[in-house]
């Protein structure tokens, strides 16, 4: 799914970009639901500050109601208390969930860094993708690759003023054992 979005660029670098599993829904310029195996709800979201994905889980149904918070909702973005640079490698325990994360930024000329962001135009079928008016190559794309046991989707965030596209990885597995959303992540090395 591919979304002309009626706000301006506002992400200005790469490095600006942060990480979290900890901020709630944030105000979204587009969304996607999609349903995953067992019931998992997966709502992808575009943000005027680049992306979130939540996931619920729910007895059966995509959504499983607001009584039920979200099993995962990972959010990059530039927002002010979420300062970069966003980590290279992360885990986290989430109840009966693992969650794990990777990223990489690219530099890239720029015939190089147009090719790729058509590229990612194609693989963002699955997902997913906004482009931004009055930026040629600047979008925001999340592409669901796996609705299954594991649960995988990756996220590309381009910056066509430095040739930067930041890359990410996340998969989401259930692990066994009951109890409450952990939310304590532990950190890998340092993006960039």
């Amino acid at each position: 799914m591919v979304v002309e979005l009626d706000v301006g660029y506002c992400d200005t670098r790469a490095e600006d970009l942060g990480w979290s599993l900890d901020l709630g829904p944030q105000p979204a310029l587009a969304v996607r639901d999609l349903a995953g195996d067992g019931g998992l709800g997966i709502q992808l979201r575009l943000l005027g500050a680049s992306h979130q994905v939540v996931v619920r889980a729910g007895p059966g149904r995509a959504d499983p109601g607001p009584d039920l918070g979200p099993v995962c909702l990972e959010t990059l973005a530039c927002l002010p208390d979420q300062a970069g640079p966003v980590p290279a490698e992360t885990l986290a325990e989430l109840g009966r969930w693992r969650y794990t994360f990777t990223s990489h930024v690219g530099r890239h000329g720029p015939a190089e860094f147009l090719g790729l962001v058509g590229a990612i135009e194609r693989e963002a079928h699955s997902g997913i993708l906004g482009r931004y008016p009055g930026a040629p190559g600047a979008v925001t794309a999340v592409s669901l690759l796996s609705r299954g046991s594991d649960l995988r989707w990756s996220t590309w965030h381009t910056y066509p003023q430095q040739g930067a596209i930041v890359t990410t990885h996340s998969t989401l597995r259930m692990v066994g054992g009951h109890g409450e959303r952990a939310g304590r992540a532990r950190r890998g090395g340092r993006g960039g």
